[in-house]
């Protein structure tokens, strides 16, 4: 009887780590798809032409790396395995983040531009030449958007579809508005340097509201990064003032589980605090 139950066991262990093998495998194998499109577009979109399907293999090795790390330092598997999901979740973040960052540097580059463009025109040249005379002191990544932009023009691309081309890959509210102007514009033939030194003004002046909303909001920050760090803070003063009590947390498979909870609920009130100034702004 005994014999039968400890047979039973093992097959039932067996079975329980087959199935969560194959249910690893299966998400690792999801990840990787969804991370090496994900990859690709927001490198080509930053004009970053690598393969993406060379970064998984680093990536992996990384977030083993790093798991075991921290399964060597803290002791506790849990926040190894935590460490190393993190590891794999963290180059969406930074693409995610590297991204936003140059479309908002581009927004800052169109008034100026847009202005430069409205003299170019005023002095007779047309808009590609225009065009191309504004990115000659221009910078990235104005130089590189508008410049593929003229480039689809000479490939034969209408003026209407690259510009619809360009508000794809830089989707804000300010490159729709040139959009819209330059394709009135060149549907109906009409003089565009006033409406462009117009939509310039504009911009500046939505620009400097956001900079006025965005100090305003800045207390609202600090106070999310000070609430964020202070349970560690307090980790590491619980650590010199009472080691007993602290190598609970960081000695017991029960403390490691309080500690991830602690990580979890930290990373909703971040996103959270970052819905809510996302919303005001």
């Amino acid at each position: 009887m005994a014999l039968l139950a400890s047979l039973g066991a093992g097959l039932s262990v067996a079975l329980a780590s087959w199935v969560g093998q194959r249910m690893a495998s299966q998400a690792l194998l999801q990840h990787r798809l969804l991370f090496t499109d994900e990859a690709a577009s927001s490198l080509r979109d930053l004009f970053v032409f690598v393969d993406a399907r060379r970064l998984w293999p680093p990536l992996i090795l990384l977030a083993a790396g790093v798991g075991l790390a921290g399964w060597l330092l803290l002791g506790s598997l849990l926040l190894a395995v935590v460490a190393g999901m993190a590891t794999l979740v963290l180059p969406r973040i930074l693409l995610a983040r590297a991204r936003r960052t140059r479309l908002a540097r581009l927004d800052a580059q169109l008034p100026d531009a847009l202005t430069a463009l409205g003299a170019a025109l005023r002095a007779g040249a047309s808009l590609g030449v225009a065009l191309q005379t504004v990115l000659q002191d221009a910078q990235a990544p104005l130089t590189q958007e508008f410049g593929l932009m003229v480039r689809e023009q000479r490939m034969g691309v209408p003026l209407a579809r690259a510009l619809g081309n360009l508000h794809l890959r830089m989707p804000s509210e300010s490159v729709q508005m040139v959009v819209v102007v330059l394709q009135v514009a060149g549907a109906t033939g009409g003089s565009v340097a006033g409406l462009l030194d117009r939509l310039a003004d504009t911009l500046r002046a939505r620009q400097h509201l956001e900079m006025k909303l965005d100090m305003l909001t800045s207390q609202g920050k600090l106070q999310a990064w000070v609430i964020g760090a202070l349970p560690w803070v307090l980790l590491l003063a619980l650590t010199q003032v009472d080691p007993h009590s602290s190598s609970l947390l960081l000695g017991t498979s029960r403390g490691h589980t309080v500690l991830a909870m602690v990580v979890g609920l930290e990373a909703v009130g971040a996103l959270m605090m970052r819905r809510i100034l996302r919303i005001v702004v």
